[in-house]
């Protein structure tokens, strides 16, 4: 019993030298003890780890032979609805078979804000510059990644502030918000 005893103090002992000692106030660390590198002034600061992605993945709705396809791109974070429908307005990422936008004038969107699951698009007069049939696949192209996109159901279209009829995939016009469905038979 007493060997178990002295074994257990010889233990104690040994495991408190290990221990980090205590103390109340910071001391400084004198320059021999602090890694070479460290006290160079020309060493690049090290960045502190980032807890946000550097990219978000995202799906965009662009265009390949008259039809809607989804195509996977990096944004950088936080992604809004307004940089995503920006997005299409951008030139399209290079894959095969290519793809395209109807967006081709960046100058279309004005503002794009949600409210009760309904994202409101607002566009500039030049949207009225696109062709008819590029008009439609535009206002498909925002509709299907805006309804892509959390808390998004539906998209209203305004010219202004003043509410715009917009085509839907069966060609008619209407002023309501419109839904992916609407444009089902133009998805590839």
């Amino acid at each position: 019993m007493r060997r178990f005893l002295s074994l257990g103090c010889v233990i104690a002992v040994a495991l408190s030298g290990c221990a980090v000692s205590t103390q109340d106030d910071a001391r400084r660390a004198r320059d021999s003890d602090v890694p070479f590198e460290l006290l160079d002034p020309q060493a690049p600061a090290l960045a502190p780890p980032s807890s946000e992605p550097a990219t978000e993945q995202v799906s965009l709705c662009f265009l390949r032979d008259g039809r809607l396809v989804f195509v996977g791109q990096d944004l950088p974070p936080p992604v809004t609805l307004e940089a995503a429908v920006r997005a299409l307005t951008a030139p399209p990422p290079a894959i095969r078979p290519p793809v395209r936008t109807a967006l081709t004038e960046p100058s279309i969107i004005r503002e794009v804000r949600v409210l009760g699951g309904i994202a409101r698009v607002d566009l500039f007069p030049t949207v009225s510059t696109l062709p008819a049939d590029q008009q439609l696949l535009a206002v498909a192209q925002i509709v299907c990644t805006l309804t892509g996109r959390p808390g998004v159901g539906q998209v209203s279209f305004t010219l202004a502030g003043a509410p715009l009829s917009v085509p839907k995939g069966d060609g008619s016009l209407v002023t309501s918000p419109v839904a992916r469905d609407d444009y089902g038979a133009l998805i590839a």
